[in-house]
């Protein structure tokens, strides 16, 4: 959730969704989703009829963003704010912590950076110890993010995922994340069509025989992968899906199931 100065100079008590969408810089999806699994609904309601956002909705709605920070699955988040408060808040310490850590490491490197433009631009004999911290910091910046997976997922569910690669030769692999691309950017381009409609249901079928055909023998293993592109859990230069994405063919397949039933 981003918003400056300017934002809290104009807030109001009361917001109707897109107003709502639109201060935090969200989607109406994504609300409409968040409202259907009960894990923010607006609290307020008009004379007229219409449901409303508040401020307290906004605090629920940081406290949603921090737990997915964590890379926790909406359905563990809804757990986590219906529980005591004293459990929210010490989740929300730990994502605290997670942060300042990065920043003091960020800013180490920034200031090396910094240091060693100044040698450059003086004229001055560089300090090639700062250009050592400089490579050590990013490394270690760039190792978090590729550990991302062993963060996430548990050592069985490791297992399983070697399991399946075994039956992949390269070629095999190479060819089904081509199909995974060309359908999410199929996906993409018909985001404004109805999820429930022909085009939607359609989408849906292939997307589920997409997953079937590596995670068919994995029910648990599929769940888990959705939720590790919900949560946030994956670092944003290794996400082929975008949250628009998973919550179009969510409400798709969803659907499709209930059809099916």
């Amino acid at each position: 959730m981003v918003y400056d100065g300017r934002v809290a100079e104009r807030m109001k008590d009361q917001y109707l969704i897109k107003e709502f969408a639109s201060l935090i810089r969200t989607t109406v999806r994504t609300l409409h989703h968040y409202d259907q699994i009960g894990l923010l609904r607006p609290s307020g309601r008009r004379p007229n009829g219409y449901r409303v956002y508040t401020q307290d909705d906004l605090l629920r709605l940081e406290q949603i963003i921090a737990l997915k920070f964590l890379g926790l699955s909406l359905q563990e988040i809804k757990r986590i704010l219906q529980s005591p408060a004293l459990t929210a808040k010490k989740s929300l310490r730990v994502q605290a912590g997670i942060i300042a850590e990065e920043a003091r490491r960020l800013e180490g490197a920034a200031r090396a950076v910094r240091q060693v433009l100044g040698q450059l631009e003086t004229g001055k004999r560089l300090n090639f110890r700062k250009v050592i911290t400089i490579i050590k910091e990013i490394q270690v910046s760039e190792e978090k993010k590729k550990n991302w997976v062993e963060r996430f997922y548990t050592g069985e569910e490791m297992k399983e995922f070697e399991e399946i690669g075994r039956d992949y030769t390269p070629e095999r692999l190479e060819a089904y994340q081509k199909r995974w691309a060309a359908l999410i950017e199929e996906v993409k381009s018909n985001l404004d069509t109805d999820p429930t409609g022909p085009v939607g249901q359609a989408l849906a079928r292939r997307w589920q025989a997409l997953f079937n055909e590596a995670y068919g023998g994995h029910p648990d293993l599929r769940k888990r992968i959705g939720e590790a592109y919900r949560s946030g859990a994956i670092p944003a230069e290794y996400q082929m899906i975008g949250p628009e994405v998973w919550e179009f063919i969510g409400t798709a397949v969803s659907a499709l199931g209930k059809k099916g039933k």
